[in-house]
């Protein structure tokens, strides 16, 4: 079985929160089976902060939102101006690179190669070429997209929705967007569980794949 070949997976994040509408259920799944976690978040984008809040504020949530999941890793945390990673695809290559050689992961997942933002789909993109070799997932933000993407699922538990509901919460900031509703988080897992046969579930873009044989 995939998870039970896996020692240490890296999740890349264009934006603080990313992972956790896309991925966070499975994060914890990883956590859980005492799969070494790595979390990357490429941007701090203080546009979309009302004026005159503390610019760290979408750094400090993501912090609290890693900690309701149970990440144990320092989070690694960049700078790339957000809605402009297009013009920096090169520094942001460079980068995924440098974190595939520091961390060696056997699982990537950041954002499907089918997501509208520019941000997400640059970041797609890069890791593709960045990390051609090994297995790499896409995770679906419907919000983003014109297709229900997604052939790989993963089963959530009861808990691990509940900790995935509490972590986007963390994101005060953010609570406006009406895909953050706990409503409508459940939805998508009760959706992608009925795709897949179980009760909730995560889906996700089957980008690449390599497995050892051992």
């Amino acid at each position: 079985m995939l998870l039970n070949k896996i020692e240490r997976a890296l999740f890349v994040s264009a934006h603080p929160d990313d992972t956790e509408f896309g991925a966070g259920g499975l994060l914890q799944v990883l956590l859980e089976k005492g799969v070494d976690v790595t979390l990357a978040v490429m941007s701090n984008p203080v546009e979309s902060l009302e004026e005159g809040a503390d610019k760290n504020l979408l750094l400090d949530e993501q912090t609290l939102s890693a900690k309701c999941l149970g990440v144990r890793n320092d989070i690694i945390l960049f700078d790339f101006p957000v809605r402009k990673f297009s013009y920096y695809r090169q520094e942001i290559l460079e980068e995924l690179i440098k974190l595939k050689k520091k961390i060696k992961p056997d699982l990537i997942v950041t954002s499907s190669t089918s997501d509208y933002h520019q941000d997400h789909n640059t970041i797609a993109l890069e890791a593709c070429r960045a990390f051609k070799q090994q297995t790499l997932l896409g995770y679906t933000h419907p919000w983003n997209s014109r297709c229900l993407i997604g052939n790989v699922f993963f089963e959530l538990s009861q808990s691990n929705l509940d900790k995935k509901i509490d972590a986007i919460s963390s994101f005060v900031s953010q609570s406006q967007r009406a895909y953050s509703a706990p409503r409508i988080i459940e939805s998508l897992a009760m959706e992608a569980g009925i795709a897949s046969g179980f009760k909730y579930a995560e889906r996700f873009e089957l980008i690449s794949m390599s497995v050892k044989n051992d």
